[in-house]
C-alpha cells in the first residue's frame, strides 16, 4: 500500500513538472516570437502645411538584434518605398563589443535608399565603440544629426530635419540651447521634423514650431498588459503616459516607436517588435 502511494506521489510529481516545463517552453517560444518576428506600424499623419503626399520610415532602439531577418524587413521597407529613413537613437547597444550587426543593418538600408538620418541614444552615449559608429555612418553617407538640422526637398515640399543629441535630465537646459542654435537658420515656415530620442519631458524644449516628434527610448514598456498598456517605461515609472504610438503635445504631433530590439531584459509581451511606416498626408 505505502509502495503504490509513493508511486502515485512520484507520478503527479513528474506531471507538474511536466506542466512546469511545458509552460517554460511555451512562454520561451511566445518571447522570442516577440523579439524577434518584427511587425509593420502604419501610421498616417495629416498636416494642413503641405500639398503632397510624402513617407518616412523610423527605426528606433534595433539594440543590435542580431534575431531580426532584415532580409524580410528590407522587403517591408521596398514595397512603402519612404522618401526617407529615421534612425532614432539605440541602434547600437551600449553592451556592444562589435559593430558588425549594426553595419549589416545600415547596409541593407542603404540598398534601398540612400537618405537617412541618425540620431544618438543614450546607448550611443554610453558605448565607447560610438566614435567608430560614427565614421563607419560617414564613410556609409548616413546623416548624422547631433543638435544640427537638415533640409530637403520631397515631391516639392521642403522639409526641416533637425536632430537631437542625447541629455539626461539634468542636461536640459543645455539641450534647449543647442536646440534653438540648431535652428536659427532654418526657415520654419517649411514642415519641421524633430528627432529626439526620448519622449521624456520633450515640452519643455519646443518652440511651437515643430510639425511632428519622432522618438524612441521607451521600448512601448516592453511588458505591457491588454486594455491596460505598459506596466513601466524609462524615465516616467509606473504605468507610462508616453509609452508608443501618436500623442498631441500642445497640438504638436508627437510619434513614439516601439523599437526594434531590447536592452537588458529580452523580454516583451503583447508589445512584438516593429518598424514604423509613417505616411504625412498633405491636405493644404
Amino acid at each position: 500500500m505505502h509502495y503504490f502511494s509513493n508511486g502515485r506521489i512520484k507520478v503527479k510529481l513528474l506531471k507538474i513538472i511536466f506542466i512546469i516545463i511545458a509552460f517554460g517552453v511555451v512562454i520561451f517560444l511566445y518571447n522570442y516570437d516577440q523579439i524577434s518576428k518584427f511587425r509593420v506600424r502604419n501610421i498616417r499623419i495629416d498636416s494642413k502645411k503641405v500639398k503632397n503626399d510624402f513617407k518616412i520610415t523610423q527605426i528606433s532602439d534595433f539594440h543590435s538584434n542580431h534575431l531580426v531577418n532584415l532580409g524580410n524587413m528590407v522587403d517591408r521597407i521596398r514595397k512603402f518605398d519612404p522618401n526617407f529613413i529615421v534612425l532614432t537613437g539605440d541602434i547600437l547597444d551600449s553592451r556592444d563589443i562589435k559593430l558588425d550587426t549594426v553595419i549589416k543593418l545600415f547596409e541593407a538600408l542603404l540598398e534601398l535608399n540612400k537618405e537617412i538620418y541618425f540620431i544618438q541614444g543614450n546607448h550611443e552615449n554610453r558605448n565607447q565603440l560610438y566614435n567608430d559608429l560614427k565614421d563607419e555612418m560617414k564613410k556609409l553617407g548616413i546623416i548624422i544629426l547631433e543638435d544640427s538640422s537638415h533640409t530637403i526637398i520631397v515631391n516639392n515640399e521642403y522639409i526641416n530635419i533637425t536632430g537631437l543629441k542625447f541629455y539626461p535630465k539634468s542636461r536640459e537646459d543645455k539641450e534647449v540651447t543647442y536646440y534653438q542654435e540648431g535652428i536659427k537658420n532654418l526657415n520654419l515656415d517649411y514642415y519641421n521634423i524633430l528627432l529626439r530620442h526620448s519622449p521624456n519631458n520633450v515640452e519643455s524644449i519646443l518652440n511651437g514650431n515643430e510639425d511632428l516628434i519622432l522618438s524612441g527610448h521607451t521600448h512601448g514598456g516592453q511588458v505591457r498588459l491588454p486594455l491596460i498598456g505598459a506596466i513601466v517605461a524609462p524615465g516616467q515609472g509606473l504605468f507610462p503616459k508616453l509609452d508608443k504610438g501618436i500623442f498631441k503635445i500642445n497640438d504638436i504631433n508627437l510619434y513614439i516607436d516601439s523599437g526594434l530590439g531590447n536592452s537588458a531584459a529580452s523580454i516583451r509581451a503583447f508589445n512584438p517588435v516593429q518598424i514604423s511606416n509613417i505616411t504625412i498626408k498633405g491636405m493644404k
